[in-house]
C-alpha cells in the first residue's frame, strides 16, 4: 500500500470514529432531554400516581364529576390549584392523601361507608398514627356504615356527636399541629407512668424532630362509595395555616376528651 492510499484509509477511519462519537453524544442528549420532559410532565401533572405531601404547601381541588378532564388554574400569589375530574384518579388521590398521615388523623364525617377508606384508617392506626373520628349519632351504626368495624380496634377512637343539632360536617385533618401536640402529651404521660421507661429514657438518644406540614380536606363528599362513584362532589385540600387552625378548633369543640391526662397546655 502506497503512502497516498494509507492517508486516505487513515482519514476515512478517523471520520468514521468522529461520526460515531457525534451520533453517540446526540443520542445521549436527546435521550436525557426526553427523560427530563417526561419527568417534568409527571411532576406538573397533579393527577399522576404520586401525591407528595411531605413538608410542601398544598392547594388542591378534587372534583367528582362525569367529565374526565385534567387542568390547572391560577390563584393569587402565583399558586397553582390542581383540578382532576376523573373519578378513578380522584378516588386514588383521596386515599393517597389519607394514607399520607404520619402522626395524627382527625376525621369529622357525617357518614363513612367506604370499605376501602376504612381499611386505610385501620392500617394507619396499626402504624401508630393517632386516629380520632367524630360521626353523627343517627348514621354511625346504620348499615352499611363502617363505624362498628372501626370501633373493634382499640387504637381507633370513635365518638358519636351527642348534640341535638345534625352533625353534617365532612372534613378530616391530617397531622394537625394541635393533634400532634396532644399526641406528644399523651406519650409523655404514658412514659411518666412507666417506671422502666423513665429508667432507660436517659440512655436513648432522642430522635431529631421531623418537620410535618398538616393539611385539611373538606367539601361535600361523604366517605361513601355512592358519593365517589355516582354523585357530583367536591373536596378542597389545603395546608393554609389559618384554615387548618379553624378546622382544628371546630374538631376540638366536638371531641370530648376521655384520656386520664391533663392537657391544659395543649
Amino acid at each position: 500500500m502506497d503512502w497516498k492510499n494509507a492517508r486516505v484509509l487513515l482519514a476515512s477511519t478517523a471520520a468514521v470514529v468522529v461520526a460515531s462519537q457525534v451520533v453517540k453524544h446526540l443520542c445521549k442528549y436527546f435521550y436525557n432531554l426526553r427523560r427530563k420532559t417526561e419527568t417534568d410532565t409527571v411532576s406538573d401533572d397533579a393527577c399522576s400516581d404520586v401525591v407528595c405531601t411531605k413538608n410542601k404547601e398544598i392547594n388542591d381541588v378534587i372534583l367528582f364529576s362525569d367529565d374526565s378532564l385534567r387542568r390547572t388554574i391560577k390563584v393569587p400569589a402565583n399558586k397553582d390549584v390542581s383540578i382532576c375530574e376523573s373519578r378513578e384518579i380522584n378516588c386514588f388521590k383521596l386515599i393517597k392523601y389519607i394514607k399520607s398521615a404520619r402522626e395524627t388523623l382527625d376525621v369529622c364525617m357525617y357518614l363513612i361507608t367506604s370499605t376501602e377508606i376504612a381499611e386505610q384508617i385501620i392500617r394507619l392506626g396499626q402504624k401508630h398514627v393517632l386516629v380520632r373520628i367524630v360521626v353523627d349519632s343517627d348514621m354511625a351504626f346504620t348499615p352499611p356504615s363502617q363505624i362498628k368495624k372501626l370501633t373493634e380496634y382499640s387504637f381507633i377512637k370513635v365518638q358519636t356527636n351527642k348534640k341535638t343539632i345534625l352533625m353534617h360536617h365532612k372534613f378530616c385533618i391530617i397531622d394537625g399541629p394541635k393533634a400532634i401536640k396532644r399526641k406528644s402529651a399523651l406519650k409523655a404521660y404514658a412514659e411518666k407512668l412507666n417506671v422502666h421507661a423513665q429508667f432507660v429514657k436517659n440512655h436513648i438518644k432522642p430522635s431529631k424532630t421531623k418537620l410535618i406540614r398538616g393539611f385539611v380536606m373538606s367539601g361535600s363528599l361523604n366517605w361513601s362509595t355512592q358519593a365517589m362513584v355516582s354523585n357530583h362532589e367536591s373536596v378542597i385540600v389545603t395546608s393554609n395555616t389559618n384554615i387548618l387552625n379553624k378546622f382544628e378548633k371546630e374538631f376540638e369543640s366536638l371531641w370530648v376528651e376521655e384520656e386520664p391526662v391533663l392537657l391544659t397546655n395543649i
